[in-house]
């Protein structure tokens, strides 16, 4: 995402963020220095509030400040700032990013405070939890450097992370757009069954490639198998953050002739990557 640099007046700088982030700096006074991060929903918005969370698939904007930077011959500014990042679990979810800030200062500028501007936006497939975001400046001029970190909330569901390759969460639902499971799996002959599930575990070839895929079978009371597809679906994809699971759907139509009885379906998942399989089977009756 193209960062774009805009500019901040503030005072006495402090590595506070304010509203319960948390931002350190060594630094000592008089030494060049950041601070003031805000993480908003909106460039140049208010800061998140500390009960109010972001959501996966969305956009941060995110600045913070500079102070007792050195302002050289013609009253010439040479600031550059970095961000990045990063999940609960201490994965990065963008690479480092980085702003100038270049100009020059006339005199009546002496009180002239810069500011780096940053926008990222939040895997659509990630955790919920706290999320950390690191961030510097370096004064061109000096070679001075300062550092701190921010933190803010994340919301959304969470897949239990794996050593290797499971299929999570698999359970019946009513319709598509449901998203508690059904009380009760009994179906009549003609109802559309839906199942959901999740998949995890697999392994990440180079550049965080993954490669999932699933195959589905159905079977009768007796043992017989009614219905079988291998690669239902496939998931191949290659990303800077490395997807953590991979949702699954899908839906079978009950025939008008079906017996009475337990049915079971079988998922069987497949890593290409790391040359893995895992299943998970679950029941639903027809009456």
């Amino acid at each position: 995402m193209r960062s774009l640099p805009i500019l901040l007046l503030v005072a006495g700088l402090t590595a506070c963020a304010g509203w319960g982030q948390t931002a350190r700096t060594a630094t000592a006074k008089g030494a060049f220095r950041v601070g003031e991060p805000v993480v908003s929903q909106f460039e140049d918005g208010a800061a998140i509030a500390p009960s109010q969370k972001v959501v996966p698939g969305e956009t941060v904007f995110f600045r913070f400040s500079g102070a007792d930077y050195r302002v050289g011959d013609g009253g010439k500014l040479i600031l550059t700032g970095h961000i990045q990042a990063f999940d609960p679990r201490g994965t990065a979810i963008i690479s480092k990013d980085e702003v100038g800030v270049a100009t020059s200062l006339r005199d009546e500028d002496k009180d002239f405070k810069p500011k780096f501007h940053f926008q990222f936006q939040i895997p659509s497939l990630a955790p919920p939890g706290t999320y950390k975001i690191r961030y510097d400046a370096v004064d061109e001029q000096t070679k001075a450097a300062a550092s701190a970190e921010t933190t803010f909330q994340v919301d959304g569901r969470d897949v239990a992370a794996s050593p290797e390759l499971v299929v999570r969460n698999f359970a019946f639902y009513r319709t598509a757009d449901d998203e508690t499971p059904a009380r009760s799996v009994a179906y009549r002959s003609g109802d559309m069954v839906w199942v959901k599930f999740d998949i995890t575990g697999y392994k990440h070839g180079e550049q965080h490639a993954m490669d999932v895929s699933y195959d589905v079978a159905v079977t009768a009371p007796d043992g017989k198998q009614l219905f079988s597809q291998e690669n239902a679906a496939v998931e191949r994809n290659q990303a800077f953050y490395p997807q953590p699971w991979v949702p699954g759907a899908f839906s079978i139509t009950l025939q008008p002739n079906m017996k009475a009885g337990d049915y079971a379906i079988t998922i069987t998942a497949h890593d290409g990557v790391g040359k893995q399989t895992a299943s998970s089977k679950g029941l639903f009756r027809v009456d």
